[in-house]
């Protein structure tokens, strides 16, 4: 295997905060990753971790701040990538508009606030499909690049040209986006996905810098020594490409250094389908996110004309709780109705 291929892992734990579980147990899963990965990072010096979801990042901040302080210093050596860019990873169809761009400025203000820096790639592997218009929306809110991985390709969605695009909205606001191949998980085959993914036949033309994950995920867990071995092992054989420790960002700047623009394709409409009966589900929650959407949209344009006739201050903490509350409750796994029962009891 030539080393002229060049595979950035990205070292993962996927996180469903409520699924099959309910939510405290996915503040114990938030909690057991971060710090798997803290540690993970005092063993290999080279080692990188992608996380995204301000939510969780909160949770820490106010449960182990010690373990929020050492995140904190990983994020300014570059070795601990904010990914996202939203509250949660949330279902990407059902929302409205100014839900998403809520999780933009709760998520980005608290990035900057907490970390001095803001997420760059938006990251919604889990969701079941994409809305057209948020390329725009990602834009605005200072990402330029996009990773996903559903719909998959071929059994779900044509990519014709490779699965590395530019997507572009209707008003022509354009993120590079990726269908991440394979999926965001690998342990005991870690070593195999490297030699595979050169092979991967969705690949652009021309393309050598590709995209790998790896980590325990689903319920939370992270990169394992193993894997972090295999990734090792694979640096020093011949017969492997070039395996490096890395984040999304450094894929997406590789790739458009190293790809024909020409190569680049476009695609200018929905990412979609994957699980379509998951709309048709659970239509209670549905109904219950559309109506707080536009109960707190109309509560905060009384509010604001109570504050400019001096009537009363503008409720600003009592607004943000109730998005962030409602925010949550966009989960993916929690809106699109494919979470247990005891999860919407709560």
């Amino acid at each position: 295997m030539s080393k002229e291929y060049v595979v950035h892992m990205i070292g993962h734990g996927h996180i469903d905060p409520t699924w099959l579980w309910r939510w405290t147990e996915g503040y114990e899963e938030v909690r057991a990753t971060f710090r798997n990965a803290l540690d993970r990072m005092r063993e290999t010096p080279e080692f990188r971790f992608t996380a995204s979801s301000a939510c969780f990042y909160r949770w820490v901040r106010d449960a182990e701040p010690d373990m929020f302080e050492a995140i904190g210093e990983r994020v300014r050596e570059g070795r601990w990538e904010l990914a996202g860019g939203f509250w949660v990873e949330p279902d990407c169809n059902i929302p409205c508009g100014e839900s998403f761009v809520r999780h933009g400025l709760y998520s980005q203000r608290f990035f900057q606030r907490e970390f001095g820096t803001r997420a760059v790639v938006g990251f919604n592997p889990d969701s079941f499909g994409h809305a057209g218009m948020l390329p725009q929306i990602l834009r605005k809110l200072g990402m330029d690049y996009y990773v996903y991985m559903r719909p998959s390709p071929v059994y779900e969605m044509d990519y014709p040209d490779g699965t590395t695009f530019w997507w572009e909205s209707p008003d022509g606001s354009r993120v590079l986006a990726c269908n991440l191949p394979e999926d965001y998980g690998a342990d005991l085959n870690t070593l195999d996905r490297i030699r595979r993914l050169p092979q991967h036949p969705h690949l652009n033309p021309g393309q050598k810098h590709i995209l790998g994950f790896y980590g325990v995920g689903n319920h939370g867990g992270g990169p394992t020594k193993r894997a972090i071995a295999q990734i090792l092992e694979a640096q020093q054989r011949e017969d492997c490409p070039d395996a490096r420790f890395s984040t999304l960002r450094e894929y997406f700047e590789a790739f458009v250094a190293h790809v024909p623009p020409r190569a680049i394709p476009v695609i200018n409409h929905d990412l979609q389908h994957h699980a379509r009966g998951c709309y048709s589900a659970h239509a209670e929650v549905k109904r219950l996110n559309r109506r707080v959407e536009h109960a707190l949209m109309t509560a905060e344009r009384f509010a604001t004309a109570a504050w400019l006739l001096d009537a009363q201050p503008y409720p600003h903490d009592q607004f943000e709780k109730a998005w962030t509350d409602l925010l949550y409750n966009q989960f993916h796994d929690i809106l699109a109705g494919t979470s247990i029962e005891a999860a919407y009891e709560d």
